[in-house]
């Protein structure tokens, strides 16, 4: 067989140049052929769309960021898929991406298309492939500290879109379904958004001599949506050096939605309870008892907003273990 298309192409007597061409041309042709039964008359640009992202494996995370040397969730896809896969007008946060990207279901995810998680959605990441079975993605992971390939999780919401563009596989018909909610509830799954370097380190001189506080989940429970944007407004106060610790607390908690309270301990404790350590939720408060009385907010991974008295600003560092240290969330959160 291999003798026959041989002397049918003329390779034997017409050099290694023509035969060189005539190999290239012969796989041109069969990329355009793939590109076609997956319903376009161009090549699919998903391929070169992964290949990109995995060029930043091991790159930082930073909220906000996209790129070139450190990114967030939908920083990553927005960049990947507008310089690689010649997407226009993508839109750059997840929750953007999610509406504008074509519903499909898990089966028919495949290298190219999001992966959405939560509701409303919180984190997004770039489907790689399948490995043994399982959806495997490349994202741009706060708890992680860095750009990574890992599985795709299923705990919590997650759902999947395709990046509308030329030669895109085509989506078999399929309706979403609906996630049910219950009436004035908004739960979400939270993200984990531990820096990738931190604004105060562990080894600081502030912080020297203390240690991480134990018991913190992995993963943080459910948080309401009102309490995420509690953390994004103390995120956006760091550096700034005029809050007091409990002036940042109960003024961003009124500015997100919540009761509003006198700046005071002991209106925190009146509007507060107590929860485990295994069941802290993004946007639970740190408290430290007396001496040295302290509040911060809890932003997961084991990391914390608050305004320190010995650093002179907001910061985000470590929670650390401390005698009578313990979480707390606001009433009706």
């Amino acid at each position: 067989m291999y003798q026959e298309a041989h002397v049918r192409f003329g390779i034997s007597s017409t050099g290694p140049a023509r035969a060189l061409g005539i190999l290239l041309s012969c796989v041109s042709l069969a990329v355009v052929s793939l590109a076609a039964a997956h319903g376009g008359g161009q090549p699919d640009p998903a391929g070169r769309v992964v290949a990109a992202a995995r060029t930043h494996l091991g790159d930082s995370y930073a909220w906000g960021a996209t790129g070139p040397k450190a990114f967030d969730c939908s920083g990553l896809t927005s960049i990947v898929w507008t310089q690689s896969g010649h997407v226009s007008r993508m839109p750059r946060t997840s929750a953007q991406q999610q509406a504008w990207a074509i519903p499909i279901p898990a089966e028919q995810a495949q290298a190219g298309d999001l992966a959405f998680f939560g509701d409303p959605v919180t984190h997004v990441g770039l489907i790689a492939g399948r490995h043994s079975g399982s959806l495997v993605m490349i994202d741009a992971s706060s708890s992680q500290h860095g750009v990574v390939e890992r599985d795709v999780w299923s705990s919590g919401t997650v759902r999947f879109g395709r990046v509308p563009r030329a030669g895109m596989p085509r989506v078999r018909p399929w309706k979403p379904v609906a996630t049910p909610r219950k009436p004035g509830k908004s739960p979400v799954v939270a993200p984990v958004v531990a820096p990738a370097v931190a604004l105060v380190s562990p080894r600081e001189p502030a912080l020297r001599g203390k240690t991480p506080l134990l018991g913190l989940p992995q993963r943080p429970a459910a948080s309401s949506a009102r309490m995420l944007r509690f953390v994004t407004l103390a995120r956006r106060q760091v550096g700034v050096r005029t809050w007091t610790d409990t002036a940042l607390v109960t003024a961003l908690w009124a500015r997100a939605g919540g009761t509003s309270s006198p700046n005071s301990r002991a209106a925190i404790h009146n509007r507060t309870h107590r929860v485990l350590l295994r069941k802290a939720a993004v946007g639970d408060l740190v408290v430290y008892a007396a001496p040295g009385e302290h509040v911060g907010i809890y932003v997961g991974g084991g990391w914390m907003v608050d305004a320190s008295r010995s650093l002179g600003s907001v910061v985000l560092r470590p929670v650390w273990a401390a005698p009578g240290v313990q979480l707390v969330r606001w009433n009706h959160s």
